[in-house]
Order: structure tokens, then C-alpha cells, then sequence
């Protein structure tokens, strides 16, 4: 068992398909992907040169059809503004 899942935590990295870099979304430094029962949030530190140093995620309003995507940027990491939100439905085939 790994020490991530002993802990019971989640590790989301993106991949930047562009120049294959890799970066941790759930960073310790920023207190990992948190779950309040309701919502997954994690923040992390952008790549250099982005436009907002910091991204926090939360997806809320989870079910087996739909959950939402809410973006937010900062430029310290204490005071956030929204950017993007995204409803997600699954729909019937």
C-alpha cells in the first residue's frame, strides 16, 4: 500500500500535452484535494508564465447525473475570484 493511499489521499496531476510537463493539483502546500462531504476543492500553483499565479477547483452539487465545476484564480493564494463554472449532466443513450 502506498503511503497516498494509507493516508487516503487523492493525487491529481495534469499533464501539459504541449512541452509533457506534469503538475501536482493537490499539493500539500495548499492541503491536498479536501472533501466537507458535499465538495472536493483543491488549489495549486500554476505554471510559470500563466496568467493568475494560483487555481482552485471544487466540484459541488455531486450525483451519479451531474456535478458542478467552479474555477477560481488568485494572485496569493488567501483572496480568490471566480472565472469559469461548468455544469456537467450525463445524459441518456
Amino acid at each position: 500500500m502506498s503511503t497516498t493511499s494509507a493516508r487516503q489521499l487523492w493525487n491529481i496531476k495534469w499533464l501539459n500535452a504541449l512541452d509533457g510537463t506534469w503538475t501536482d493539483l493537490t499539493s500539500e502546500q495548499f492541503g491536498g484535494a479536501r472533501f466537507d462531504g458535499q465538495s472536493v476543492t483543491y488549489a495549486f500553483k500554476s505554471e510559470r508564465g500563466a496568467q493568475w499565479p494560483f487555481t482552485r477547483a471544487t466540484y459541488t452539487n455531486i450525483s451519479k447525473s451531474h456535478f458542478t465545476w467552479r474555477g477560481e484564480k488568485s494572485d496569493d493564494a488567501k483572496t480568490w475570484t471566480e472565472f469559469m463554472v461548468v455544469e456537467c449532466n450525463r445524459t441518456g443513450e
